[in-house]
C-alpha cells in the first residue's frame, strides 16, 4: 500500500483523464488550469483566480456571458449578484418578501444604511433600531441639499439642523402650475395652499378656502 505515500516534491506534467481527454490538469510556469469539455474553467494565474477565462486580472475574475454568483442555502437559490445582458450590474433576492440590507461599521456599532424591503415596494432608509439615524443627498454645491435628521423627525433641504417638521434653507420655493379654487367650500384639505394670477388660495379647514388678492405695484 506504500503508493498512497510520497516522499518529497515530485514533477508533474499535465495531466489528462484516462476516460476524458477533453478533461485535464494543465501546468505551466505560474499557472494551473483545470480544463473540462476542452476549455480552461478553472485558472490560477500568478496571485489571481480565474473562472471561464485563461487571463485573470483581479484576485478573482469571473467571465461569461452572464457572469454570475449564485447564493445557495440548503440547496435552494436564494440570492445573487450578476452582469445582465444590458451589462448591468444586478443584486437579486431570490427569496420572496425577503429584504436586502447594506449595513456599516459605525465607530464599533454595526448599523443599517439602506434596506431595499422585499415584504413592501419601498426603498427604506433607517428601518430598524440599528440604523443609522441620518439621511444626507449631495448635490455639486451643497452638502446637505436633502436631509433627513432621523433622531428629530425632521427635514431639511440645504441645512443640515432643520428646526421644523420640513426646513428649507433658502428665500424662494416655486409651484409650477396655476390653480383657480372657484368657491369657498371647494374640496381640499387644511393646509392646501395655490395661487391662479389674481389670487393666493389657502384651505383653513375641511372643505373651506379663503384667498387674498394679489396687487401689481
Amino acid at each position: 500500500m506504500s503508493y498512497n505515500f510520497s516522499k518529497g516534491s515530485r514533477k508533474f506534467g499535465d495531466i489528462t483523464s484516462e476516460l476524458d481527454s477533453n478533461t485535464k490538469i494543465d501546468f505551466e510556469e505560474d499557472y494551473i488550469g483545470l480544463k473540462t469539455g476542452g476549455s480552461d474553467r478553472l485558472v490560477v494565474s500568478g496571485s489571481n483566480v480565474g473562472i471561464g477565462t485563461t487571463q485573470p486580472s483581479d484576485l478573482l475574475t469571473l467571465d461569461s456571458s452572464t457572469p454570475c454568483i449564485q447564493f445557495n442555502e440548503s440547496g435552494a437559490n436564494r440570492s445573487k449578484i450578476f452582469v445582465n445582458f444590458s451589462d448591468n450590474l444586478v443584486i437579486q433576492q431570490q427569496q420572496s418578501n425577503k429584504h436586502i440590507v447594506f449595513k456599516v461599521n459605525d465607530a464599533g456599532t454595526v448599523r443599517e444604511g439602506m434596506r431595499l424591503n422585499g415584504g413592501v415596494p419601498e426603498v427604506v432608509i433607517n428601518e430598524g433600531s440599528d440604523a443609522l439615524v441620518n439621511f444626507r443627498v449631495e448635490s455639486d454645491s451643497y452638502r446637505h441639499m436633502f436631509y433627513v435628521d432621523g433622531a428629530e423627525n425632521k427635514v431639511g433641504i440645504n441645512t443640515s439642523s432643520p428646526t421644523q417638521i420640513l426646513d428649507i434653507n433658502g428665500d424662494t420655493i416655486r409651484l409650477r402650475n396655476q390653480r383657480t379654487i372657484p368657491n369657498s367650500n371647494t374640496l381640499g384639505e387644511p393646509g392646501e395652499i395655490c395661487y391662479d394670477a389674481n389670487y393666493l388660495y389657502i384651505c383653513i379647514g375641511i372643505d373651506t378656502w379663503k384667498r387674498l388678492p394679489l396687487d401689481t405695484w
